[in-house]
């Protein structure tokens, strides 16, 4: 009989779990967080979610403290660090070693979403090509060697080009600097 009454007991405790959040705590959430998978959920989380979706905070700061509850103890798979994943499968190494972590990130969230490598590959060509190509190491240091305060992080594919015509092109530093100042401008 005990086994029966710890049984049921256990049967109803599991299965209250799963639908703990009510509409109500859903909806709210999920306005702040569509992508909330309440059956991974605990109680604590769906009730810690449910207060700062009805807090004051600005709808920002609402996302991120729910996301930030939800990745407690259910990390993303497209938050996964670089490092623990083998992405030359994907993409050549020299390729990796040009991308900023942001691409490296949309690299990870591809390889997540699709198990096939051949699918990833055709999906991460079509988005090269309308990425913006980044200077080599090389051509990075010329530019700090004549231009030291040059900012080289979100560069255009035009700008790119015009700072490769000013390394190549360009007779002396400053007229170097000038065309980099201008194509930076």
């Amino acid at each position: 009989m005990k086994r029966l009454l710890t049984a049921t007991a256990l049967a109803a405790t599991m299965a209250t779990s799963a639908f703990a959040a009510s509409e109500a705590e859903q909806a709210a959430i999920t306005m702040y967080y569509p992508d909330a998978n309440f059956s991974v959920l605990s109680d604590d989380q769906v009730a810690e979610m449910f207060a700062v979706a009805n807090s004051g905070s600005s709808d920002t700061q609402k996302r991120q403290d729910i996301e930030a509850i939800a990745a407690m103890d259910n990390p993303s798979p497209a938050s996964a660090d670089v490092s623990e994943m083998d992405l030359t499968a994907y993409v050549p190494e020299w390729r990796l070693n040009e991308m900023t972590e942001a691409e490296k990130q949309e690299v990870i969230a591809l390889v997540n979403q699709d198990d096939n490598p051949d699918n990833v590959r055709v999906q991460l060509l079509k988005n090269m090509e309308s990425a913006a190509p980044n200077l080599t190491t090389g051509e990075m240091q010329a530019v700090k060697s004549v231009a030291p305060d040059a900012d080289l992080t979100v560069l255009t594919t035009e700008q790119v080009n015009e700072i490769r015509a000013a390394i190549y092109g360009a007779d002396e530093d400053a007229e170097m600097r000038n065309k980099i100042e201008d194509a930076l401008s």
